[in-house]
């Protein structure tokens, strides 16, 4: 097994910056302006992860709401398709109720899924200005990231919400709770904080890394207190570090004794033979 060293990571770290540095000539564009520094960093990071073009992410094909990624409809029948799976839609979908099958090519799982007026009537939905004028592009929205999650986890590392859904979870999750914050006049004129991990983030990222190595752990925290101003603690992690720095852990967690043991046995029989 090899481990990532600290200088790996530090390289790692230099891909962080130049992604940061995109960031804040892209900044210079109205266009971009409007999805703010961290939305277009966080989209990149999700972009290179699942092997997308950053553009195609940027333009329409991703969105970012309080640091939480999404991605459209039409990248995530793309991601299926590209990769050899299949999604149809059932005869019987009509204007109030859209009925989707999957089918994955590589063990040939199938999945359905449907989502109706009721659901959405339900989900208090039906009832906005977007719902009344395209409620059979909503419904199969809906539908679609409903499969795209449960059949296709793989495509999605997180990102399988469409944008409404997003913006449903800022005011009824744990994002809603920043929204009930008051700031005085005077404190707007302040340079904002960057947007820091969740604790359920926090614990996930802890127990990523409590599965690696001394030395790797070691190479992380020394990395992070290189920032300016420098990061001691994981409380204090920018949302826009942690999927690089989650990632990077769990590709570096050390086997569980069984599972090597089980390695040299496989090796041993094939030797034998």
């Amino acid at each position: 097994m090899t481990l990532t060293t600290q200088d790996n990571f530090a390289t790692q770290l230099a891909e962080f910056d130049k992604i940061q540095s995109i960031c804040k000539n892209l900044m210079q564009t109205p266009h971009y302006r409007k999805l703010g520094e961290e939305g277009i960093h966080v989209i990149m990071a999700r972009a290179k992860a699942l092997g997308i073009h950053p553009f195609e992410a940027l333009n329409g094909g991703f969105h970012c709401i309080q640091g939480k990624v999404g991605m459209s409809t039409e990248m995530m029948a793309a991601l299926i398709r590209q990769r050899g799976h299949s999604i149809t839609k059932d005869g019987k979908s009509t204007s109030e109720c859209v009925i989707l099958h999957g089918k994955r090519k590589d063990n040939g799982d199938v999945w359905t899924c449907s989502f109706s007026k009721e659901d959405a009537i339900a989900a208090g939905l039906w009832g906005s200005p977007t719902w009344k004028k395209y409620p059979q592009i909503m419904l199969y929205n809906r539908c679609m990231s409903m499969l795209f999650r449960q059949l296709f986890p793989d495509l999605s590392l997180g990102t399988g919400y469409v944008e409404d859904e997003l913006k449903e979870i800022t005011k009824t999750g744990d994002y809603a709770k920043s929204e009930e914050l008051k700031v005085e006049p005077a404190e707007v004129i302040e340079a904002p904080k960057p947007a820091v991990i969740s604790s359920e983030q926090r614990e996930e990222l802890m127990d990523v890394l409590e599965n690696t190595s001394d030395e790797y752990r070691d190479s992380v925290y020394a990395a992070l207190k290189k920032f300016n101003p420098p990061i001691h603690s994981l409380i204090d992690l920018p949302i826009i570090l942690y999927y690089r720095v989650r990632d990077a852990a769990i590709k570096n967690q050390i086997k569980p004794e069984t599972d090597i043991q089980k390695d040299l046995q496989e090796q041993e029989f094939y030797e034998e033979r």
